[in-house]
């Protein structure tokens, strides 16, 4: 991925998604906690994300999130929807874990401590969405309902479109249960996602996600994974490494105005 500086921290793009001057996007590090909700000095969150949406040139005012409940419900951000959730995560997007708009200036924004998050971009239409892909989301296949969703409401082509799977527990790192594996049965040969290893298995959500999309149709030379483990780097906050009090890093994308 390809690094920026912003005041103190380090913003993450996707090299193959970072040439379109149609998309605007960023993930960010520490020590920056994006989160309303929990983690360290929390109540600077929201002055964080408008500073975060002035140097990208986005509305802090239209900036959207979702509540994020592990789960695969989507929603559109049009201009009724446009700004849930910019300032406490009681006004976000409810029941959601994907957002999706063809709304210049329109922030998209997901938070994480170790779990994908999925980038789309169409660069035809365009369009862009983003969906939160903890094991829940991706066993509920959210990646695939989101290039679906992109197809339906702005009548996006699963070829044509763009993906960045963003830092999270990698491959090596991510240890699960049997429940787990279980309930990830239902993935077309989802044995290949799981290794056996010291002290249980792993999950490889990377794989397991990018396959996703795959199936849902998009040209594989046209997702780019950021390879980046939040367990092994201390760069970005880390639910397995730091505990439950931990702070979120954030995905933010969007377009921009033409």
């Amino acid at each position: 991925m390809i690094t920026q500086n912003l005041e103190d921290i380090e913003l993450l793009r996707f090299e193959s998604l970072a040439t379109h001057d149609h998309l605007v996007h960023a993930v960010t590090t520490g020590p920056w906690n994006m989160a309303c909700h929990c983690g360290p000095c929390a109540t600077e969150a929201p002055a964080r994300r408008r500073r975060l949406c002035e140097h990208l040139g986005l509305s802090f005012n239209r900036l959207t999130l979702a509540e994020q409940v592990h789960q695969n419900g989507l929603a559109i951000v049009d201009d009724a929807v446009a700004g849930a959730g910019r300032g406490a995560r009681h006004t976000a997007v409810p029941g959601v874990d994907g957002l999706l708009t063809d709304r210049p200036d329109t922030g998209l924004m997901l938070l994480s401590a170790d779990c994908p998050l999925v980038l789309l971009f169409d660069p035809r239409t365009p369009a862009v969405g983003v969906a939160h892909a903890s094991w829940r989301c991706t066993v509920a296949r959210i990646g695939a309902r989101l290039v679906q969703r992109m197809t339906e409401a702005f009548g996006s082509q699963p070829t044509e479109l763009m993906a960045g799977i963003g830092p999270s527990a990698g491959p090596e790192r991510y240890v699960v249960g049997q429940d787990v594996r279980r309930a990830a049965s239902s993935l077309p040969g989802h044995e290949r996602f799981f290794r056996r290893v010291a002290g249980g298995m792993t999950f490889d959500l990377w794989a397991a996600n990018r396959e996703q999309l795959i199936e849902a149709g998009l040209r594989p030379g046209r997702i780019e994974l950021a390879r980046l483990c939040t367990i092994d780097d201390e760069r970005f906050f880390s639910y397995r490494r730091q505990g439950p009090e931990t702070g979120r890093f954030a995905l933010v994308a969007g377009l921009r105005n033409a």
